[in-house]
């Protein structure tokens, strides 16, 4: 799940130039670039080709994947089957908003136009996500990383950095952002709680909305034509709202949270995973446990992140680029089990 932000950033979203986001545009001013000169001599080009059809064939099988869990628990009605069913589709609907990243850094397909007509319509407006508000978001999250107005900070700050990390705090960020703050930051970005009029807000919201609406009254009039109305509710609209905002949730702040450092500084933002297949399948999709990788290089896509890795392993700088974790599971278990003060174990390599 991605958020939106000002409707100034919105405009410099559109009107921000491709070169800011490849090798020849440099660092993003105030965005990832950690202290020291290592980053600097570090260079990436050769990784920053993209390619016209996987993208593109990543979505439509993503999609094939999901049309087939539902025809499957359609066909085979029963409390089991829904179950499966709706953890599976969750994790592809959080796949899609994956893709939906890539697509803000331009990296869905070489053509800007075509990039952006298949995050914002095949994807982003499906999954219920405002493209360009989102697109924003995230890339003022790349510019302001590590710094408090992070317009996703409020994705890594479940505990008082002063207290113990309990289970009731960790469980009680995550309830909150199931139980709707995602959703409103989603639409209304960091001003929810702000003054001002509803009606002022909403004429704000709604334009932003037209693609969402459309695309959820087509999936809506699929599922009626294949005779179950009611599993678009409880097949497609409830898991967007609970267990992708979880694994959104999770995976974010592994990302970004540290045991004894909160906030931090940009650099102790820079955290890869190497993770499970299990937990890449749910909770990384199309390696999204890269990452540091991404953030240092955020012109590289995803399909060519692995081979960077193995780059910055090479590097004498890998240490002082990228903060190594076994996975997102066992950091949780680390982050639950400290106290104020506690050094996090931090590794050289994956």
């Amino acid at each position: 799940m991605v958020t939106s932000h000002t409707r100034q950033d919105e405009r410099a979203s559109r009107e921000e130039p491709r070169g800011r986001w490849t090798p020849d545009g440099g660092w993003p001013e105030g965005g990832d670039q950690p202290g020291g000169e290592a980053p600097r001599r570090f260079g990436a080009k050769e990784f920053a080709g993209l390619s016209t059809w996987r993208p593109l064939l990543e979505v439509i099988l993503t999609w094939a994947v999901i049309v087939m869990i539902i025809a499957l628990y359609l066909r085979y009605p029963s409390p089991l089957t829904f179950a499966a069913a709706f953890v599976l589709v969750a994790s592809r609907q959080y796949a899609l908003l994956i893709l939906l990243h890539d697509s803000f850094h331009s990296l869905l397909h070489p053509s800007r136009r075509v990039n952006d007509l298949l995050g914002a319509l095949l994807v982003g407006a499906f999954c219920g996500s405002p493209f360009w508000p989102s697109r924003a978001a995230h890339l003022e999250h790349h510019r302001k990383l590590g710094e408090p107005d992070d317009p996703e900070f409020f994705l890594h700050c479940a505990a008082d950095p002063n207290e113990k990390r309990s289970p009731a705090a960790f469980t009680h960020h995550f309830l909150v952002l199931i139980s709707g703050r995602q959703v409103l930051y989603t639409y209304f970005g960091g001003d929810t709680g702000a003054a001002g009029s509803v009606l002022k807000r909403l004429r704000d919201v709604l334009p932003r909305m037209l693609p969402v609406v459309g695309a959820q009254a087509l999936l809506l009039a699929l599922f009626v034509s294949a005779g179950a109305w009611t599993a678009y509710f409880t097949l497609w609209v409830l898991p967007l709202l609970t267990l992708v905002v979880l694994f959104n949730g999770l995976r974010a702040f592994c990302d970004h949270a540290n045991v004894s450092d909160e906030p931090g500084a940009k650099e102790h933002r820079l955290v890869s995973y190497v993770s499970s297949p299990l937990e890449r399948f749910f909770l990384a999709p199309f390696h999204m446990n890269y990452h540091a990788e991404h953030h240092l290089f955020p012109y590289v896509p995803h399909y060519k992140l692995p081979a960077l890795r193995q780059k910055i392993m090479a590097s004498p700088h890998h240490c002082s680029l990228v903060q190594w974790r076994r996975g997102y599971l066992s950091f949780a278990r680390e982050f639950l089990r400290a106290h104020k003060g506690t050094t996090p174990a931090v590794a050289c390599r994956p």
